[in-house]
């Protein structure tokens, strides 16, 4: 009976702890099978100061889904910072390949080529964040929406500890 007892209490305490935890489902957060707003969710990430960032990129995200032209702005933006970037970083990288192949191979050498290297990761990074399509958007919004309900259950968890 005892027994009995303890694991009764053991599943009350972990359906009380567990009832705080927010669950993100395609475009939905829910908490105790009630639907929070997105205004919910904002407040929330600002009184656990966690997941503030990805918040607003899913946003982002869902505003680049619903509006086409703000999408293809974004897209033509990304895109020529892109291009602009990694052009830049391929003719750095040329110019110290001629600049230094006459001389030793000296300090400077790796530090322009490491810029350009540094310039070609921008350009990776601009091209990345390029969401050419409504669904593409939406992959993304529920990568970030998922992070902030992941990082909103840690510190809910840390709390309740």
């Amino acid at each position: 009976m005892k027994l009995l007892t303890t694991i009764a209490a053991v599943l009350i305490s972990l359906s009380a702890f567990s009832q705080d935890y927010i669950e993100y489902d395609n475009g939905t957060f829910t908490q105790n099978g009630e639907e929070l707003s997105i205004e919910q969710i904002n407040n929330l990430t600002l009184s656990y100061n966690t997941g503030i960032g990805d918040f607003s990129r899913g946003n982002r995200f869902e505003r680049l889904h619903k509006n086409g032209n703000l999408r293809s702005n974004n897209n033509g933006l990304n895109a020529l910072g892109g291009l602009a970037s990694g052009a830049a970083g391929g003719f750095l990288g040329m110019a110290a390949a001629a600049a230094f192949s006459f001389v030793e191979i000296s300090a400077m050498h790796f530090i322009v080529t490491a810029a350009a290297g540094g310039l070609c990761v921008v350009s990776y990074k601009a091209f990345s964040r390029i969401a050419s399509s409504p669904e593409e958007c939406l992959r993304k919004r529920d990568k970030q929406f998922n992070k902030v309900a992941d990082k909103l259950n840690e510190a809910i968890k840390a709390s309740n500890q």
